[in-house]
């Protein structure tokens, strides 16, 4: 057995792991990231990086780099659905000023999403990973194989090329992936279909500049008469994949080796293109999401809790939620700043999240049909092939408007920015407002940003270099106070006892404000105060008719933090 006893061991050295490992590291954890692989992953996988990974990935210190090596915003303006990249098109999902740095996301973030294979954004994490630990947190072969807990922590058992050995920690995160070892340990099942639909994935290398000169896209939508999938652009020079739809029962995998995936691919291009194949895989469909993220000391994360359809790229992106949600509160039960009781509000808060998130990818799935249906893909290949000949021939069929309707009434699968933000959840470590929360932005495709607690503290600008956002701080909690009343609520967090979570005082001014709005507004002419978490979720606000501020502030700090019968017994 090990002679160091870690605080967390982390098992997994994907985006879920590695980010864990960063906060950690700023949390002053001990731990280790073991991962069975003998690297990180060389194939894009994921590659969709919504707003708030962005800024979780701002606050660790690795956006500036993820941004200056994305696909550039005049390269991501639409969507298509075509016969090939080369031959007919369908039509475009229009989504100009949709991408980059524009008022859509300037408005209510100091950044953007982006468009990074994770082939890409995982030696970001890794390296940055390293930074903060002073040492590379990784160990690469060394396979998870079980574990088992007492009351002081989880002991482990590793296998590596040199033999099996054992590790102890406090606490273990399973962020293994979907076939999460951990998760199966732990004997928590998944819930929902295994297997929507079979895939056979075609990574190639090539430069696609001379198809996106004509169509900038992210993402094309191959129907014709012989074949069905989609073609993502991970990078416009460097790594593409097509994905397939196919029958593993009619089509074995192993039927489709590298002669017949060039040909596939010959017909995907539809005119003559220069690539590489760098890897042939599959993959199923799934859309389940576990029936635990919790079992007594082992955690669930990323992709060992939940496996969505591709459709809406909510996956990697709900991973960094969870991540950011489970590490502060490890840390501060770890230093003793919180009660146990507080990790049961990670399940609380996520697990809900991932629900929705996997109905959304499942909608976004089945809403794809709309288009198959207009273009008259659904009818069976003969058929479709009589229609394909008429489009062909007759720019101006009527189909074409058809077509382009259903095409357009697929814009909450490519953007939606209730899904590029940070969840509210409905329940968790927040209180309930004792006072009316102004809302002073109406509500833009499914997000309103408010003072909501359980809501995301919303965007605005502190200094003209530092956002709302920048003031926060994994290890303490934020309190943000009306200017001329910051004495006294510093009073007030002088009085909590020493060994409570630290509270960090952020006076604002009602001038501040974002493009859209200005801290006054957000409070409605009437300055308060707000208690807002390391993961930026609001956790209380001052009531209106507020009493001793030095009793309320402790009272809330001991709810939020699960020092209940500390806090009530001190006040």
């Amino acid at each position: 057995m090990g002679a160091e006893f870690l605080d967390l061991l982390i098992v997994g050295a994907g985006p879920s792991g590695l980010l864990a490992s960063s906060i950690a590291s700023a949390l002053g954890l001990s731990h280790q990231v073991i991962e069975k692989r003998s690297s990180l992953h060389t194939e894009p996988s994921a590659h969709v990086l919504k707003t708030h990974t962005m800024e979780v990935y701002r606050r660790i210190g690795v956006a500036d780099e993820i941004f200056r090596l994305c696909t550039p915003p005049e390269l991501q303006t639409c969507i298509v659905w075509c016969e090939s990249i080369g031959g007919l098109t369908y039509g475009r999902l229009d989504l100009t000023n949709r991408r980059g740095k524009v008022p859509r996301f300037m408005n209510i973030s100091p950044v953007h999403s982006a468009n990074l294979p994770q082939s890409v954004v995982e030696p970001l994490l890794h390296e940055r990973a390293k930074v903060l630990a002073g040492h590379d947190p990784v160990s690469f072969g060394a396979a998870f194989e079980d574990f088992t807990q007492d009351a002081e922590g989880v002991t482990v058992t590793v296998s590596q090329q040199s033999g099996r050995r054992q590790l102890r920690a406090r606490y273990l995160i399973g962020a293994d992936g979907a076939a999460s070892a951990v998760r199966r340990q732990a004997g928590l099942r998944m819930d929902g279909p295994q297997a929507l639909a079979h895939f056979l994935a075609i990574h190639i290398k090539s430069d696609m500049m001379p198809f996106l000169a004509q169509d900038p896209a992210l993402i094309f939508f191959i129907r014709s008469a012989g074949l069905e999938g989609f073609f993502i652009v991970h990078q416009p020079v460097g790594s593409q994949v097509f994905m397939m739809r196919f029958d593993p029962d009619s089509a074995p995998f192993e039927t489709f080796d590298e002669a017949r995936c060039r040909s596939i691919m010959e017909e995907v291009f539809g005119r003559p293109h220069v690539f590489s194949i760098a890897a042939i895989d599959r993959w199923a469909m799934s859309a389940q999401v576990a029936s635990g993220y919790r079992n007594g000391r082992a955690f669930l994360v990323g992709d060992a809790g939940h496996r969505f359809p591709p459709t809406g790229g909510l996956g990697l992106n709900t991973g960094v939620e969870d991540v950011e949600n489970l590490i502060w509160k490890l840390g501060a039960v770890l230093r003793g700043e919180a009660g146990e009781t507080l990790l049961d509000s990670y399940e609380m808060e996520c697990r809900p999240t991932a629900v929705r998130n996997t109905n959304q990818s499942v909608l976004n799935h089945s809403r794809m049909s709309e288009v198959d249906h207009s273009i008259g893909f659904d009818g069976g290949p003969t058929p479709f092939q009589a229609i394909l000949e008429q489009l062909k021939a007759d720019p101006d069929d009527a189909r074409f408007a058809k077509i382009q309707a259903a095409i357009n009434g697929q814009m909450p699968h490519f953007s939606f920015l209730k899904l590029e933000v940070a969840a509210s959840p409905k329940e968790g470590a927040f209180l309930r407002a004792g006072r009316a929360i102004p809302q002073p932005v109406p509500e833009n495709e499914g997000y309103q940003p408010s003072f909501t607690p359980g809501s995301h503290l919303p965007h605005f600008w502190v200094t003209a270099e530092c956002a709302s956002l920048d003031t926060l701080a994994y290890d303490r909690l934020t309190l943000f106070v009306p200017r001329d009343l910051q004495e006294v609520w510093r009073a007030a967090v002088g009085a909590l006892p020493v060994d409570w979570m630290a509270v960090k005082i952020v006076p604002l001014d009602a001038e501040m404000r974002s493009p859209l709005t200005s801290v006054g507004d957000f409070w409605g002419g009437t300055p308060f105060a707000m208690l807002v978490r390391p993961d930026g979720r609001i956790a209380w606000v001052e009531p209106d008719e507020p009493g001793d501020r030095d009793v309320e502030l402790a009272r809330a700090v001991a709810e939020i933090t699960g020092r209940q019968s500390e806090g009530t017994s001190a006040l």
